[in-house]
């Protein structure tokens, strides 16, 4: 008989799976195999079981259990004196004897072990096998079915946290072995999941810098450190703060291959590295370096139960968060790959393999650049995600986009590449999008997650259509990128093939309506920048769909118009830059010169013909040509250039503004990386006596990554766009219907659209596109949420922590006002806790705080914009929602019972 505790609980025996009834009996043994083959006291036992005071008649109830379990062991006919499992008694209480074969939690601890003693001998490759297959056996959290059910062991968590250390031995043993580009994305999603990790942060840092990626090595960095100090009220420990000044160095040490653990044995990034294979005299396993999160206590034949430790923050966190869902409804994108090795290989296995290998870190390569997973290889089909772990407003977008990209990278192994293809053997792409239920650990760790629903099956069906070396999308895709990418003709099941991109931006809405104030705000700044001749900081925040471009777009028609001559430069920030941190500077660069970005030889011309009319021909002028170059060239500059690179384009702005007044307009500053963010506050610090208005704009977002921007400077500007009122959301619907040809809908329908479009002017655009589209077909119920809406909304709560996430559940179950009693009450958390994160919601601007409060005198919020919360209950399993409704409703009759008392 075969038990696994490293996941649900199951009990194997030779005709398959072993039914157990009741939770007490599935409770009983789970705690039992924790600690197999020690004596577990009665009163031990009894406290696991009930989680407050045990009813009188507990003890019978356990031995209940016990008896039944004893019945359920004797039951295989392989259980006898001399093997298998056996439930005795034995003062104080009980002992299971099961053998270490029959036992997955044994089979784990003794390969981790193994593992993390080969690579502290510098065995990096043994230690990766060995450490891979003791995680290979986890099927999910410890015992998740009893925790789903409420069940909260402290000996769950001492094994939840020796799981992610012995995650982190693989990582140092896969980073050792030069495999950086395997293990990156998995780095990066459990590094997202788990930003106090500072061993895992410095991981990540590593492969990044590995491949190249030094700004996002920093960036990770600087998330960790912002997690640290936020939840902790903590800074980064000294090995952490060793990798960072390695990174900004391009200290060598970091490609040795044990680079972590040489800065972890002294916390200089300089250390004479021992030879390898024999670590030195104070070298220790890297599952313990100093400095990192403490690992697990050692283990004898079951970890201690002891408490969770304690956490620097200023209320209790539970190990496992209550209300935290593990089952999300979601869009996603899916994108299938087939690729079948040629007849050019002449049956060579070793080639085959290869050729294997170089396929698959392809298709990987490019699946993550555009933010996507793959989730899997079944044959010569690759399955790649986008959305299921953080959905995204463009995830369609960018499976499309990681498409084309494969295919194009893939054509080196065709006619005339290293290694022959057969022809009628191209690679095929399908791309598919639609609703799943997505599943996945509470904690956030574990398999990848399970989705379900039709878009897997309609993906492989659309495979079966690719011819080879295509790329086709089904309908839906089609229809929701159809604004930023070409297609052509659609097929009979709406399917089509992707032809390029768009140059077109988004659409604006034709006029700019219920923005007088910020329109007069940004008339004067224009007029104080060109009298004073001063540079000035103007930041726009709002969250997506505000209306920040459409705005940048008036204030760039004010300056032309100026009487002060003013010229206008552009650029904005996107996702797609991923590999091209300084791409931002690169289109301020074409704007300013006006050529297209990496124009070639015509880009160059334009460039010189702009510097010699600033700063002439002579060697000034040389300097700044030879410092921007790199930025016109397909290569993205190196790392190295940088420093020269920033500072030459900041003396050409300068020197645009010198000539005549200067609007600089950076859009979508929220997602640029942290070099640029620097230069761009350098360049409003440094830029002197100029007229220059730098304008930028950004989501509410930026202000987590940079707290200070723009405070203490004595010319800066913020601006929030708040939602528009209900009047100047009226006119702008009827402007846009009125644009799109479309006829007034009749009053109760443009009532319930105004209520959901909520201010938003992007809400506006699509529920018009979506009414224009309908004609005389339109629902006679309340209108649909569009698609783009729901996913740009869906975008926004997946950057919330998934405490935060249940907290707004429990608001939605409370009738969309609540309390922070309410929320303890419904979701079953601590009320400081629950009012922390009502708080923090506030100040995400996903809710706004009541001017009443409640009967009780307690602070009431409500969700901010209704679409929120439309999202949230469209997020959330029906069951689950239900649930919440009772407990809500039970606590509401509850409350106002008292009240009347």
């Amino acid at each position: 008989m075969k038990f696994q505790v490293l996941g649900p609980l199951t009990v194997l025996g030779d005709s398959g799976p072993v039914a157990l009834s009741g939770v007490k009996q599935r409770a009983t043994l789970g705690h039992l195999l924790l600690h197999a083959n020690e004596v577990v006291a009665t009163s031990a036992l009894m406290r696991a079981l009930w989680a407050g005071e045990p009813p009188p008649t507990a003890r019978k109830m356990l031995q209940n259990a016990v008896s039944a379990l004893r019945g359920l062991l004797a039951a295989d006919d392989t259980e006898d004196a001399h093997g298998g499992p056996v439930l005795l008694t034995h003062a104080p209480g009980y002992l299971l004897r099961v053998d270490g074969d029959d036992l997955d939690l044994t089979a784990y601890r003794a390969l981790a072990d193994r593992g993390r003693a080969d690579l502290a001998a510098g065995a990096w490759s043994s230690a990766a096998r060995t450490l891979r297959a003791a995680l290979g056996l986890w099927r999910g959290p410890v015992l998740a079915d009893l925790a789903e059910s409420g069940t909260d062991w402290p000996e769950l968590r001492t094994l939840a946290q020796a799981r992610t250390a012995t995650r982190e031995d693989l990582y140092e043993a896969e980073l050792a072995c030069g495999r950086h580009d395997e293990v990156l994305e998995e780095l990066r999603t459990h590094a997202e999941r788990e930003p106090e990790r500072e061993r895992l942060c410095a991981q990540l840092m590593l492969a990044l810098y590995r491949r190249g990626h030094q700004s996002d090595a920093l960036d990770a960095y600087r998330r960790t450190r912002t997690a640290l100090a936020s939840r902790l009220g903590l800074e980064p420990g000294r090995v952490l703060r060793a990798v960072e000044r390695a990174v900004l160095d391009h200290d060598p040490v970091l490609g040795q291959p044990d680079a972590l653990a040489i800065m972890a044995l002294d916390g200089e990034p300089r250390r004479p590295r021992p030879a390898a294979g024999t670590p030195g005299p104070g070298a220790v396993a890297p599952a313990a370096l100093v400095g990192f999160d403490s690992p697990p206590a050692p283990r004898h034949s079951a970890p201690p139960a002891l408490p969770a430790p304690p956490r620097a923050t200023a209320f209790p966190y539970p190990a496992a968060p209550a209300g935290v869902l593990t089952e999300q409804h979601k869009q996603l994108s899916m994108l299938l790959v087939r690729t079948t090795l040629g007849k050019g290989l002449g049956g060579d296995p070793e080639d085959a393999a290869r050729l294997s290998g170089e396929l698959a870190v392809a298709i990987r390569d490019e699946v993550a650049r555009h933010g996507g997973k793959v989730s899997g290889v079944l044959g010569p089909v690759t399955f790649a995600l986008f959305g299921v772990v953080r959905t995204r407003e463009d995830d369609a977008e960018r499976a499309v986009r990681a498409g084309r990209a494969i295919l194009r990278r893939l054509r080196q192994y065709g006619a005339g590449g290293p290694v022959p293809v057969h022809g009628g053997s191209a690679p095929r792409v399908a791309v598919a999008t639609g609703d799943v239920v997505v599943t996945c650990a509470a904690d956030g760790t574990g398999a990848v997650p399970i989705v379900n629903g039709a878009v897997p099956q309609s993906c492989a069906d659309l495979l079966r259509t690719v011819p080879p070396g295509g790329i086709r999308v089904c309908a839906t895709t089609r229809s929701g990128t159809e604004r930023s990418l070409v297609y052509g003709p659609a097929g009979p099941d709406g399917a089509a093939e992707p032809l390029g991109t768009r140059t077109a931006r988004a659409d604006t809405p034709p006029a700019l309506v219920g923005r007088d104030r910020e329109l007069a705000q940004l008339g004067g700044a224009l007029d104080d920048v060109a009298r004073r001749q001063r540079p000035c900081l103007l930041t726009a925040l709002g969250e997506p769909g505000a209306g920040k471009t459409r705005l940048m777009a008036e204030l760039a028609r004010l300056a032309r118009r100026s009487p002060h001559g003013y010229r206008v430069v552009t650029g904005h920030s996107s996702w797609c830059d991923r590999d091209r941190p300084l791409a931002l500077l690169d289109r301020t660069l074409a704007s300013a010169t006006g050529t297209a970005p990496a124009a070639g030889d015509c880009a160059r011309d334009a460039l010189a013909r702009t510097v010699h009319a600033l700063f002439g021909t002579g060697d000034r002028g040389t300097w700044l040509l030879d410092r921007l170059g790199p930025l016109l060239r397909a290569e993205p500059p190196a790392p190295a250039d940088w420093p020269d690179l920033a500072t030459a384009w900041r003396l050409l702005l300068t020197g645009l503004a010198a000539e005549r007044p200067l609007l600089l307009v950076l859009e979508d500053l929220h997602s640029a990386p942290d070099p640029v963010l620097d230069l761009v506050t350098e360049l409003a610090d440094a830029a002197g006596p100029v007229p220059l208005l730098l304008a930028v704009t950004a989501r509410p977002e930026l202000l987590d990554r940079r707290p200070t921007w723009g405070g203490g400077r004595r010319d800066a500007l913020a601006l929030t766009l708040d939602p528009l009122d209900e009047a100047s959301s009226a006119t702008l619907l009827d402007a846009l219907l009125a644009a799109g040809g479309g006829s007034a809908p009749p009053a109760d329908l443009r009532r319930d659209v105004l209520a959901r479009v909520g201010g938003n002017p992007l809400y506006a655009m699509e529920y018009a596109r979506e009414l224009a589209a309908a004609g005389h077909d339109r629902p006679a119920g309340p209108p649909v949420m569009p698609r783009h809406v729901r996913q740009v909304v869906a975008a926004h709560l997946d950057t919330l922590p998934p405490l935060a996430k249940a907290v707004l559940v429990c608001a939605s179950a409370l009738g969309g006002v609540c309390c922070a009693d309410g929320v303890a009450a419904v979701g079953g958390v601590d009320r400081s806790e629950a009012a922390h994160w009502l708080d923090h919601l506030e100040r995400r601007d996903f809710l706004r705080r009541s001017r009443h409060p409640s009967a009780t005198g307690a602070l009431r919020y409500a969700f901010r914009h209704p679409a929120t919360r439309e999202a949230v209950d469209a997020l959330v399993p029906r069951t689950v929602r239900e649930d919440r409704r009772r407990r809500a409703e039970a606590w509401t009759e509850s409350t106002a019972a008292q009240l009347t008392v």
